[in-house]
């Protein structure tokens, strides 16, 4: 109860957690959390955070583990939007998102 739910610290420990489960195969619960994660994040950084974009990259991680690829790539084109209003067209993490789009 130190930091409180709602505050950004708890976010990464969801997405922590949910990285781990998602490695289990745990798919539902890995999602539950990184659902909990994005909406701190929205709250506390706000949509064009660059946390939301490797949220929004993980969550997809797990999307097309559960073969639900429309879903993977509308969260893949969500992290490609914060990305390139964030960062250079040629930077790194724009180009490993095109290919994780891939």
């Amino acid at each position: 109860d130190t930091l409180g739910p709602g505050h950004r610290n708890v976010a990464s420990t969801y997405s922590c957690m949910a990285s781990v489960l998602n490695a289990q195969g745990n798919y539902d619960r890995a999602m539950e959390l990184y659902e909990k994660c994005l909406a701190i994040q929205l709250d506390t950084l706000g949509p064009g955070h660059p946390s939301v974009a490797t949220t929004c990259r993980n969550m997809a991680s797990v999307r097309r583990a559960q073969g639900q690829y429309d879903q993977a790539m509308a969260l893949h084109e969500k992290c490609l939007a914060i990305r390139l209003d964030t960062l250079d067209p040629g930077h790194p993490d724009v180009a490993t998102t095109y290919n994780n789009m891939a």
